[in-house]
């Protein structure tokens, strides 16, 4: 039987599932990983006021007072002592030095003029002028990674800046196996190939261990068998194929025989016969065999369920303006493929099995029957954010 996608959603809310474990490693390991807990900044970045510029560091005032400075030293990025200035005193400074205690601007070498020991400015000076302040960049206490993001390359200079030199990530072993007589597994040379799974075993390596159980042929016992293995070896399992009503479609049947299923399809299409049961307390995410049903319905439904298994919300959701118009024509809610630029969605070919739109595509949405949406309606879609 198909339920709504809100009951399905709040099924997922009310289930308990295995949480995720976390495991402490290097930062260059964590890269392109799920990390397990916030990350805090420990220091100011800056942790002194610098110069933005090269140029003259002095006080505002005494230059408004005097029209002209006395140059008294030189500071540099190496400098260990930062001196007292002075009334009437500038120090010349370069990027990224210190700035003398008491200064509150610097003027850019480019607009200084030096005559002798005297520095006079061709443009305008005011206070704060090319200075980057204690904590401007990153203050103590500050959030520089949120529990559930990936950490990317990007993020290895502010965590090596703050010596952060380890960090926690999400450790969960998800175990993924397709089902099909037709089907070879991805590795290996065969007429059909199963290619959903090499997709999801990427995506979940960012949650931990990904392991590919091959494919199981549409045989019950076949079937009962890897599930159970897998329920016994596995935090999280992805079963593709064997999803449908007929004759040899065994995988909901065999999780509601050994354990619990949720719910077997939602009333929506593309992702109408996604499945979602438990064995004991691990998940098992059901699939259909065509690729964008799978991939959808692995992040409307497999991500919903590790992000209850997480403690922390991996889906992202946004809003955008339609590009054009469409009109649903079917009897049932239906999952669009969009590809969005700027501040607007467009609509891909609708289909199940279509590879070439869903290497396009960088989100999905849910679009209401019979309804004819006009260009320039609010939409929301969920992101592909891996």
């Amino acid at each position: 039987m198909l339920i709504p996608i809100n009951e399905a959603r709040k099924i997922i809310d009310n289930t308990d599932f295995r949480k995720a474990g976390v495991k402490e490693v290097s930062i260059y390991e964590a890269v392109g990983k799920v990390v397990g807990e916030d990350v805090v900044a420990v220091k100011n970045i800056p942790d002194k006021n610098l110069s933005a510029m090269d140029g003259f560091a002095f006080r505002v005032s005494d230059y408004k007072k005097y029209g002209e400075l006395k140059i008294v030293g030189a500071l540099y990025p190496s400098s260990d002592y930062v001196p007292e200035l002075k009334e009437g005193e500038a120090y010349y400074v370069t990027t990224g030095s210190p700035i003398p205690k008491g200064a509150d601007a610097v003027a850019r070498i480019e607009a200084s003029k030096v005559v002798g020991e005297k520095v006079k400015f061709v443009e305008e000076v005011f206070e704060g002028k090319d200075i980057k302040f204690v904590g401007e960049d990153i203050k103590e206490g500050n959030l520089i990674l949120e529990k559930g993001e990936i950490l990317t390359p990007y993020h290895l200079g502010i965590l090596t800046i703050q010596g952060i030199k380890r960090i926690k990530v999400v450790s969960m072993k998800s175990c993924v196996a397709a089902s099909g007589d037709e089907i070879v597994p991805y590795y290996q040379d065969g007429k059909i190939p199963d290619s959903i799974s090499p997709i999801l075993l990427n995506i979940l390596e960012k949650f931990g261990e990904a392991k590919y159980y091959g494919v199981i042929r549409d045989n019950k016992e076949e079937v009962t068998e890897a599930l159970k293995r897998m329920s016994g070896e596995c935090d999280y399992i992805i079963l593709i194929g064997g999803s449908s009503m007929g004759d040899k479609d065994y995988s909901k049947k065999v999780i509601r025989e050994i354990g619990t299923l949720l719910f077997e399809g939602v009333s929506v299409n593309v992702i109408k016969r996604g499945g979602v049961g438990v064995i004991g307390e691990i998940p098992v995410i059901n699939l259909p065999g065509q690729v964008v049903s799978a991939i959808t319905v692995f992040h409307e439904h497999g991500l919903h369920v590790i992000s209850r298994m997480i403690g922390k919300e991996v889906r992202k959701f946004e809003k955008y303006l339609l590009e054009q118009d469409v009109t649903v024509k079917h009897k049932m809610d239906s999952v669009y493929l969009f590809k969005t630029h700027g501040i607007y969605a467009k609509p891909l070919r609708w289909g199940t099995g279509l590879y070439s739109e869903l290497a396009k595509a960088d989100s999905f949405g849910i679009l209401e029957r019979e309804k004819t949406y006009k260009r320039g309606d609010v939409i929301e879609v969920q992101k592909f954010i891996f």
